[in-house]
């Protein structure tokens, strides 16, 4: 890489960052926690993963301040977490990434109850797109499940995608302030909400286990996110999120690749490929032609 720009060096970073997010469902799945009681797993990894992704983030944090805005990030960050790995755990990895990829769209809508940006044109067609792919997913889920969708993993998955939306709202108001300190702000609140769910009523991990809740914190977590932040200041951010779109794609990839031979593992069902493909077109659709227009805004600039 030593013959790259600062900019491109900036685009492999977010590349980085989205394949070392994408090994959630990798862990999420596997079998190192069999042990645990599988409603109590969740929480148990979101818990522990706060807990080393803290301690991760704790030697870069430079700037500690308050901003009111801090409270409901780091609310909606707890939820966010809590129902993303609740929801993986006891359901498809798979479909829980793309529901949660959704937070975009659920940002534009909040845009316009004022809540945020106005949502452009573009971005109605990204909106239009993820409600198909969640209705798709949704509907056919509810023919085929036997658990309640507003309590199962596929509900969990839709309110971590709101939750996402929420923590993206909620950061905007805190341009300027390190993003360690945010980072921390948030893992700390996780620890502190989820404590008296675990501590005292869920098995303290054991030997190896102990290792990958350090992975998971720390790889899966907090160096990806310091890295991104980096990165993104360098990347434009239109093209960082399409660069991002790698993370739902590499998801299912990893725990296939890894976990295809346990005993529990099952494939994405057709219409959760066919629903995470709608809700991707959208993505590139919106971020695609945000990117095609700044780059048309330079040139003519630069004429």
């Amino acid at each position: 890489m030593s013959g790259l720009s600062i900019r491109d060096k900036s685009r492999w970073m977010v590349v980085v960052a989205a394949l070392l997010w994408s090994t959630s469902g990798f862990f999420a799945k596997a079998p190192w926690f069999d042990d645990w009681p599988i409603e109590s797993r969740g929480v148990m990894l979101t818990f522990w993963r706060a807990v080393f992704a803290a301690l991760t983030v704790l030697p870069f944090v430079r700037r500690p301040t308050f901003r009111i805005a801090m409270v409901p990030m780091s609310l909606s960050f707890v939820a966010m977490t809590y129902s993303f790995l609740v929801a993986m755990v006891e359901g498809s990895e798979t479909t829980t990434i793309w529901l949660q990829y959704v937070g975009p769209a659920w940002v534009a809508i909040a845009g316009l109850l004022g809540l945020g940006d106005r949502p452009r044109r573009s971005d109605w067609v990204m909106v239009w797109l993820s409600i198909t792919g969640i209705a798709v997913i949704v509907l056919m889920e509810s023919r085929v499940s036997s658990v309640s969708l507003s309590t199962g993993p596929v509900g969990l998955a839709l309110f971590s995608g709101l939750m996402y939306a929420a923590v993206m709202l909620s950061i905007r108001h805190l341009r300027g302030v390190d993003v360690a300190w945010i980072g921390l702000v948030n893992h700390v609140v996780s620890i502190v909400c989820l404590w008296p769910l675990v501590i005292g009523h869920a098995p303290l991990p054991h030997g190896f286990q102990w290792v990958a809740l350090f992975a998971l914190g720390a790889v899966q977590l907090a160096i990806p996110y310091m890295i991104f932040a980096w990165a993104v200041r360098r990347v434009e951010s239109n093209e960082a999120s399409l660069i991002t779109l790698i993370e739902p794609i590499a998801v299912p990839v990893w725990t296939f690749l890894a976990w295809r031979n346990h005993e529990n593992y099952e494939f994405p069902r057709w219409w959760t490929l066919l629903g995470a493909m709608l809700i991707a077109t959208g993505f590139v659709w919106r971020y695609g032609r945000a990117r095609h227009a700044t780059r048309g805004e330079r040139k003519i600039l630069d004429e």
